[in-house]
């Protein structure tokens, strides 16, 4: 219950227990510090006991405004605390001290605040060297004090105040008397920081002014008896009494708390001082023990050193080990003797290292000379079968040269008749398909040759040639093709010479016929039966005339012009009658509007039933669009579905519009319908053009879905086929089979037919595939040839592995053999063979060709701790950049087969080789998305990037 000095307004009641409010603002206390007055506080009733900090409303509050609370250090500080450099604060209902008298407070302008401090005091210990004051009242009152404060906070904190505690931050009256040793009477500031009160007056022992106290001699009024004053003094000292003890108290712990910090301070230094006594001793103990270790380790160092010796190095390390014994056997103290059997055993294990050593080296050298005579019998055979595919390759070439000049001959002498270009054209084709035996013969033979050679490193640096001489085959097959298909076309032009020929002479039996008078030459009467029996056409005179006066005389050379202005003639007739049919519709002009809007109207209704079918469409394309896990072969039949439906209505659209045209047509051509097309149309034309709009917006949907489940089909094989790689892989490992291996078996060989593959799958445990699903694979991977032949198998089998951590190419599958080379992190490898477990170090290893330079050895796939090196991938690439997929390396003289987007993800069949004509680098690959192959280029020849590894 307080005032604030930046607030004109009082409390419009201000009893304890009862409700109050404020009518220009919430906090009636006001806050000491430097900065002036603030007012604030909560809305609710005044809790009972002392105020709380901050602003309440029912006290001042005075602090400093940049510190918190007094401390009793009063080093800094906001407000007070109740004990403050040496002074007591007063306890709660404590006895006056010493013989300080009472005093009474009345007066006070503010009614909210005389409501609180008005009333009897009495001494209650001291604060700063000067009396405290308690108000007296029933407990459970707010506490009222009045309390010096000295001027250790500033001057302007200094002097008495009206609070609720000593020091603390509410406060309701302030006087700046310092020099008084008890409070003044007069000069009180209410609130603490505003003008003067000069109602507020404090009296010794009794009141002045204000309300009236009762007093001896008052009319009316009771006398105070001496027994109460009695009972107030007995109070009074026992509350001194009980002061005095317990000051006491506090300073008899203060001693005992003296003496205990004093014990406890000779007891720490009696602890360091031996502290740096065994201090003093560790560090010497520590420097002997490091010159003895620094001696032991120079001998370590050597012993080291000793440890990794060679047969060349082994003699002068030991003689050096055993001088640095010498050097440094006193320095070494107490491990000398342990560093001496360190330097024994370590000259043992060198001695048996070295040995180890020189037995390696001897049984290397011996499996090198038996590996070079491995490698030089390979190389022979090689030679020989190399020798035997080039004649056989050069044979069919031969053959290839020797039915190109054969069919040189269908180019040769115009004057052929037909029939013999015909005959020639048959004899040729014989030898061209004898031709093609003898490279297929050649192609087979080849095959049996390469795999007569075997797998190893002569046949391995052969490929090239052997790919070069399959391409020289390649090349004659396609010779050979082009060759029969030149001998058909001329063979069909004679045949087409031929059938001229018989026509002409058809033309000239037919003069003969017609020319019954003879003599070469057509006369009148022949014309006349000539239009009856050909044309049903009878001549007349004018039209004779004509042609006479033409083509006179009429022989087999103008006999078919003749026919010609006969049928003119015929034409002309016709015409005139049509001319008298349109006359006649002239009379009927208004049954053609009627007509005209018939069709209008139908065109309307085939409008209507159109767009009825069309949002029928629509309706079925929805659970399509939204359903993007639907099986691909149920999304291609149900967009098949829409299709049908929309083509239903683009029949319909299209009569309607057919009509439409009709109705323009009728009402251009017919001079009285023009104009009504333009009542007719526009209302339908426009109606038509929506539903052609929303036609092409709901069928390219369906194309979409169509095209979306086409590509999920080909993911959906292409994952088996992956599925199936993996399983073939892990068999041929687990039956120690080769690809060449595999595919002998299978098909016995000859290509892989359709239940000799599914057949083959069902020995495959790890593999689930549907009957269907094992079928489509086999379709995706025979293509239209039906079969699985070897070189698709070969194909089909590849895996490569993408190396994520640098690791080493080794000759043998052990790990410690001897190192290839080194591959680097991101280098790409063909599986050959494996994975195989090696046994000695319990890792997979898999034996591998790099891309990049074909080095053939052994890679760990993943550490016995489980660290991988090499992970499957490598032969997929990502378009970074739009690019192009083309039928042949060469950009130049290659056709584009279609644009690849970015984003789109293309596999490797052949990595990457040169384009010399614009010196770039291109790989041949095949695209995930819908099976495309062709050539694209990784990256041009100014830096751009078109793929990236995936």
């Amino acid at each position: 219950f307080g005032s604030s000095r930046s607030s004109s307004a009082i409390f419009a009641s201000c009893t304890w227990g009862m409700s109050w409010q404020s009518q220009s603002s919430y906090g009636g206390g006001s806050s000491k510090g430097k900065g002036g007055p603030s007012s604030g506080g909560s809305r609710g009733p005044p809790p009972s006991g002392a105020p709380s900090r901050g602003g309440s409303d029912y006290g001042e509050t005075r602090g400093h405004s940049s510190h918190g609370s007094h401390s009793g250090s009063h080093g800094g500080h906001g407000g007070h605390s109740g004990s403050h450099g040496g002074s007591s604060a007063p306890p709660s209902g404590g006895a006056p001290q010493g013989t300080a008298p009472p005093l009474s407070v009345s007066g006070c302008s503010n009614r909210t605040v005389a409501n609180i401090i008005t009333g009897q005091y009495s001494a209650n210990g001291t604060n700063h060297g000067k009396p405290v004051y308690r108000k007296e009242g029933s407990p459970g009152n707010v506490s009222v004090l009045i309390y010096f404060w000295d001027d250790r906070d500033g001057p302007g904190f200094s002097g008495w105040w009206f609070g609720p505690k000593v020091g603390g931050d509410q406060v309701w009256a302030y006087n700046s008397a310092k020099g008084s040793p008890t409070p003044p009477p007069s000069g009180w500031k209410v609130p603490w920081d505003g003008p003067t009160d000069e109602s507020l007056r404090l009296t010794v022992g009794g009141s002045s002014g204000g309300a009236p106290r009762p007093s001896e001699g008052s009319s009316g009024a009771p006398m105070r008896s001496a027994r109460q004053d009695e009972e107030d003094r007995r109070r009074r000292e026992a509350d001194r009494q009980r002061s005095v003890a317990e000051q006491q108290r506090r300073d008899a712990e203060n001693r005992r708390r003296d003496e205990e910090q004093r014990r406890r301070q000779k007891e720490k230094d009696e602890e360091a001082a031996r502290r740096a006594e065994e201090m003093k001793q560790k560090r010497a103990e520590e420097e002997l023990r490091r010159k003895e270790q620094a001696s032991a380790l120079a001998v370590r160092k050597v012993i080291q050193r000793v440890r990794i010796a060679t047969p060349e190095t082994y003699d002068d390390l030991r003689a050096e080990l055993e001088n640095a014994q010498a050097e440094h056997l006193e320095s070494m103290g107490s491990q000398a003797e342990k560093v001496s059997q360190e330097a024994e055993k370590a000259l043992q294990q060198a001695q048996q290292r070295i040995d180890e050593i020189n037995e390696k080296r001897a049984a290397d050298e011996a499996a090198r000379i038996e590996e070079e005579r491995k490698r030089k019998e390979e190389a022979e055979k090689v030679e020989r079968i190399m020798k035997e595919v080039e004649g056989e390759v050069e044979k069919a070439d031969g053959k290839v040269k020797e039915a190109e000049e054969t069919a040189k001959v269908l180019n040769g002498d115009s004057e052929v008749t037909p029939e013999k270009m015909v005959e020639t054209a048959d004899s040729t084709e014989k030898i061209v398909v004898g031709c093609k035996e003898v490279v297929d013969a050649a192609t087979k033979a080849v095959d049996e040759k390469e795999e007569e050679m075997g797998d190893n490193e002569a046949s391995r640096k052969v490929r090239r040639e052997l790919a070069d001489l399959r391409a020289t085959l390649t090349g004659g097959k396609r010779t050979i093709d082009k060759l029969l298909a030149s001998v058909r076309t001329v063979r069909e032009k004679a045949t087409k010479k031929a059938s001229a020929l018989k026509k002409f002479e058809v033309r000239k039996d037919l003069f003969a016929k017609t020319n019954t008078t003879g003599g070469g030459k057509l006369s009148r009467k022949d014309i006349e039966l000539f239009g009856k029996s050909e044309y049903n056409f009878e001549v007349s005179a004018e039209i004779m005339e004509k042609i006479m006066k033409v083509l006179e005389p009429i022989t087999l050379e103008k006999f078919q012009r003749m026919r010609g202005m006969v049928a003119i003639a015929r034409s002309e007739k016709q015409a005139r009658q049509k001319r008298a049919e349109e006359e006649e519709k002239r009379k009927i002009l208004e049954e053609q509007k009627l007509a005209v809007t018939k069709v209008a109207d139908e065109a309307n209704e085939l409008l209507v039933s159109a767009e009825a079918i069309l949002d029928k469409a629509e309706v079925e394309m929805k659970p399509i669009s939204r359903n993007s896990e639907m099986p691909a072969d149920e999304m291609k039949s149900a967009a098949t579905a829409v299709e049908g439906t929309i083509a239903s209505a683009e029949k319909e659209m299209e009569q309607a519009s057919e009509k439409l045209k009709q109705v323009e047509e009728e009402c251009t051509a017919t001079e009285g319908l023009k104009g009504l097309e333009k009542k007719l149309l526009p209302r339908l034309t426009d109606r038509l053009g929506k539903l052609k709009g929303h036609a092409e917006r709901v069928s390219g949907a369906a194309k979409a879905a169509l095209e979306k489940a086409v590509r999920k089909a080909y993911a959906e094989v292409e994952q088996n086929r992956t599925e199936a790689v993996t399983s073939i892989r892990g068999y041929m490992s687990e039956k120690g089979k080769t690809g060449d291996q595999l595919w002998e078996d299978i098909g016995k060989g000859s290509a892989w037919t359709l239940a000799q593959f599914l057949g083959f799958l069902k020995e495959l445990p790890e593999l689930k595939l549907e009957a269907d699903q094992s079928e489509k694979l086999f379709e995706h991977i025979a293509g239209e040839s039906g079969e699985i032949d070897k070189l698709r198998f070969l194909e089909l089998i590849r895996l490569f592995y993408k190396c994520i951590k640098a690791t080493v190419l080794t000759e043998d599958i052990s790990i410690k053999s001897k190192t290839v080379r080194r591959l680097d992190m991101g280098e790409v490898l063909e599986a050959l063979a494996g994975p195989t477990k090696e046994e000695g170090a319990n890792v997979q290893r898999v034996r591998c060709q790099a891309v990049q330079d074909e080095a053939i050895g052994w890679v760990t796939i993943a550490g016995n701790q489980g660290t991988p090196f090499l992970e499957p991938g490598g032969n997929f690439y990502t378009c970074v950049k739009e690019t192009v997929l083309t039928d042949g390396l060469s950009v130049q003289d290659s056709k584009t087969i279609r644009r690849v987007t970015k984003g789109e993800v293309v596999e490797v069949l052949e990595f990457a080789k040169k384009d010399a004509s614009v010196g770039v680098k291109r790989i041949k690959a095949k695209a995930k998305l819908d099976g495309t192959t062709g050539w694209i280029t990784v990256s041009g020849n100014q830096g751009t990037s078109f793929l990236e590894p995936c």
